[in-house]
């Protein structure tokens, strides 16, 4: 009986190999794509690490998450990965969401009403005590200038600053883009962090307005959970990622770095640098999940400046014996990133920590164009800084804290920061121009595990299409000697 068109398909998927290189959350996960449909896969891991940006560790015997600590669940990406790999269950949900910005040493209530920081009723009692009597006047001017268009006003710091003033500015925009994006407002693109509102400035004729006008059209959707985590911390999701891995048959090997792509007619050699020595992997696709300095070096065509950028914060755990403050503040923005952590959250608040008595705290320093004023400290006298900044913004007793731990992390910038499109733009024209590899991670896709993940599916779903299918995503038909050929008769 001659052999049918569906057994031809798991042969011929079978036969073709994906080397991934890089182990972080991008990498599982376009491993886990392209194994689950039948491919061949190694994933190559320069660390002996597993996850990249998603870690834990041990302080004072309570487990902790050192990188990210959930993750958006707006594109519903990650939600769709956490019930497929069967851990819908062991989603949660913070147990509160109070957001609040420190200013001439008051800690203050975060205005609700507000798009981007950018309030949408400069006369709240909640944002005239941030920016006080003279800072409401000034936006309130704002509503006296000509309506503006702002199709060509992309910086977000300086359309605040032009049409509201100053404190608007300084005491609510920026702590906000720094503290939640490690950016200052005049790198983010106003239409990325908010969408409609030029539309809505001419419409109305204020930013406030048109503030207003963008959550009323959000409605419901304004409110609902902005983050979710996993019981037990982020790393079960590699876990369960690496577990399903197993069960493909894909080999992953770490501590091997990749030194060279060589491509070879349709085919590439990745060679990767052991402590056994040099080894050749031969692949049909490779798919390049490492940071951008390590895949510019790799990949055959150019990466646009833009995107090599690097965004290098601080993060300084603390762990303290201390009861729950009486006025709890889960999450903190700040206004001098040259002094003081651009943000600081209660963990045991945020995710509800059921362990009586303890506390977990977790101070951000540091954002894209201010170094961390931690980078020069020893530990001992970080350490010291961070807990009385934890006192002061968070209320934890710097004397009650049993133990800190430095971590210092590496990333992309965030997706809002302007030209960061363009640019990408012009990165996925040159990666589609040649045949059988892709890119993926967090600065190829914008930073946060939602927009990694669903960049991850997306790439390796092209790539399969076309190792499965022999077509490219511009709709190119598949060859004769394809197994699937449609001219070909099946039994």
């Amino acid at each position: 009986m001659a052999e049918s068109a569906f057994e031809k398909l798991v042969e011929h998927a079978r036969s073709e190999h994906v080397v991934v290189v890089g182990a972080g959350l991008a990498g599982l996960v376009a491993a886990f794509e392209c194994a689950k449909v039948g491919l061949r896969v190694t994933v190559v891991e320069a660390s002996e690490r597993l996850g990249g940006a998603i870690a834990h560790a041990e302080v004072a015997g309570v487990m902790v998450d050192l990188g990210a600590t959930g993750w958006a669940t707006r594109n519903g990406a990650v939600d769709a990965l956490v019930t497929e790999l069967g851990l819908a269950d062991e989603a949660i949900e913070p147990a509160t969401s109070d957001v609040w910005v420190a200013v001439s040493g008051a800690v203050l209530p975060y205005p609700a009403q507000n798009v981007a920081g950018i309030p949408a009723n400069p006369w709240d009692p909640v944002v005239r005590k941030v920016i006080g009597w003279a800072g409401t006047w000034r936006a309130y001017l704002d509503r006296l200038r000509p309506p503006l268009t702002i199709g060509q006003e992309r910086n977000l710091g300086a359309l605040v600053r032009r049409r509201m003033g100053a404190q608007i500015h300084n005491r609510l925009v920026a702590p906000l883009t720094r503290g939640r994006y490690g950016l200052p407002p005049d790198a983010v693109d106003v239409s990325l962090i908010a969408p409609g509102l030029g539309s809505a400035l001419t419409r109305t004729g204020s930013l406030a307005a048109a503030a207003g006008e963008l959550i009323a059209v959000a409605g419901d959707q304004a409110a609902a959970p902005p983050i979710r985590g996993l019981a037990g911390g982020l790393t079960r999701l590699v876990d369960a990622l690496v577990a399903r891995l197993g069960d493909y048959g894909v080999s992953v090997v770490t501590a091997a770095r990749v030194s060279q792509l060589t491509a070879q007619g349709d085919s590439w050699t990745v060679t990767a640098q052991t402590v056994d020595g040099t080894q050749d992997l031969p692949a049909d696709a490779v798919i390049v999940a490492t940071g951008a300095a390590d895949a510019a070096r790799l990949v055959p065509f150019s990466v646009p400046a833009l995107l090599e950028r690097e965004l290098v914060q601080e993060v300084i755990t603390l762990v303290a014996s201390a009861p729950a403050p009486a006025e709890p503040h889960t999450t903190v923005f700040t206004a001098n990133p040259a002094t003081e952590p651009v943000v600081a959250s209660d963990e045991t608040q945020r995710w509800a920590n059921s362990v009586p008595g303890v506390r977990v705290a977790r101070l951000t320093y540091g954002d894209l164009d201010t170094a961390a004023p931690t980078s020069e400290l020893s530990d001992e006298d970080v350490f010291l800084k961070a807990a009385r900044d934890a006192e002061a913004l968070l209320g934890l007793p710097a004397d009650a804290i049993v133990e800190a731990r430095r971590d210092r992390w590496v990333q992309p910038p965030s997706a809002l920061m302007r030209g960061r499109d363009e640019a990408a733009e012009t990165l996925r024209a040159r990666v589609r121009a040649v045949r059988g590899i892709g890119l993926v991670g967090a600065w190829v896709a914008g930073p946060g595990l939602a927009r990694v993940t669903a960049h991850a599916r997306e790439e390796a779903e092209r790539l399969r299409v076309n190792l499965l299918w022999g077509t490219h995503a511009d709709g190119v038909t598949l060859g004769e000697d394809h197994p699937l050929d449609k001219r070909e008769e099946t039994p």
